[in-house]
């Protein structure tokens, strides 16, 4: 047995504990948490800390494979110059971004992260995940707007699903990018997949810009813009919304991480909360304000009882 203490425990569920301490037991195991009624040097072998000490952090929102594109400059402020400048970096030195990953995990784990949802679009990160010790949520992101590109898209993120299904089974997912950036042939696709498991989470790009809402409701806006000068085929999407799009495609048994929410209403996730069984909001405040200069209404999803994460997104943003 193991008895750790420090001038704050921080256990989440209840306020913090001055001079309080943890018991571990000979398998790492937190067996109790002691909040003494007198000073702590008063319980026996005891480790004091100067500090505080916290539970494991979880990153609720990742993208590890983008690391080595930290000190992205997009052209412009707003989601379509961030994506393209994304595009047009991303393929750049392979030994660059490896070792950019590895560095990263390497960070992640030193500061005290336990567990992190990343975002998957190749298996580049899959070598460096099994040499550490942090707990690995795989969503496996698919994106494209072009229809006839539907069946290509969705059976290579299949391989990629497969690659890392074999070695994280139980924590592997397939997942939509976003509201605005999928054909509805790769959409249905998509739903489909998600219909024949009640077991599957999704993380989904929601309401990170207005001009989502604008591509969706009008097919106009910087989103169009982008997609027409980097000469995408897609079909413009009218009378649409965020809500319409997931509440259409993505079942309502499906637990969703619903990322960013920065320009969604109250009301707007309010009906999302009762329309899915289990639905969290994950904010990534560095990323938003980066990209759109804007940070979600924190206090009123507090207010509201949504259930809250927080995630770092991509070095890109930060």
């Amino acid at each position: 047995m193991k008895r750790f203490g420090a001038n704050y425990i921080f256990p989440i569920t209840r306020p913090p504990i001055r001079n309080g301490i943890i018991e571990i037991d000979d398998y790492g195991t937190i067996t109790d948490i002691i909040e003494p009624s007198n000073d702590f040097q008063e319980i026996h072998s005891t480790q004091f800390f100067n500090g505080i000490i916290v539970p494991g952090f979880i990153n609720a929102h990742c993208h590890l494979e983008l690391s080595h594109l930290k000190g992205l400059k997009p052209s412009q402020p707003g989601i379509a110059s961030f994506i393209e400048a994304v595009t047009k970096q991303r393929n750049d030195s392979n030994i660059e971004a490896d070792k950019s990953i590895a560095d990263a995990i390497n960070e992640a784990e030193s500061s005290g992260t336990v567990a992190i949802a990343d975002i998957c679009n190749t298996n580049s990160t899959l070598p460096y995940k099994l040499k550490t010790g942090i707990s690995f949520h795989n969503f496996i992101e698919l994106f494209g707007l072009n229809p006839n590109h539907a069946d290509t898209a969705f059976n290579n993120g299949l391989k990629v699903f497969s690659e890392f299904q074999s070695h994280f089974p139980n924590t592997t997912w397939l997942t939509p990018h976003s509201t605005y950036s999928i054909s509805e042939p790769l959409w249905n696709k998509i739903s489909n997949f998600l219909t024949k498991s009640r077991e599957n989470i999704v993380s989904i790009h929601y309401a990170e810009s207005m001009a989502e809402y604008e591509f969706l409701a009008k097919g106009t806006g910087p989103l169009f813009d982008r997609y027409s000068n980097a000469n995408i085929p897609f079909v413009p999407t009218k009378g649409e919304s965020p809500m319409s799009i997931i509440t259409k495609y993505i079942p309502e048994y499906v637990r969703i991480l619903l990322v960013h929410n920065t320009f969604a209403s109250t009301e707007e996730l309010s009906f999302l909360k009762k329309r899915f069984h289990d639905l969290t909001l994950v904010t990534c405040p560095e990323s938003n304000l980066t990209i759109e200069s804007k940070l979600p209404p924190l206090i009123d999803f507090e207010s509201n009882g949504f259930n809250i994460a927080m995630g770092t997104d991509s070095l890109a943003s930060a």
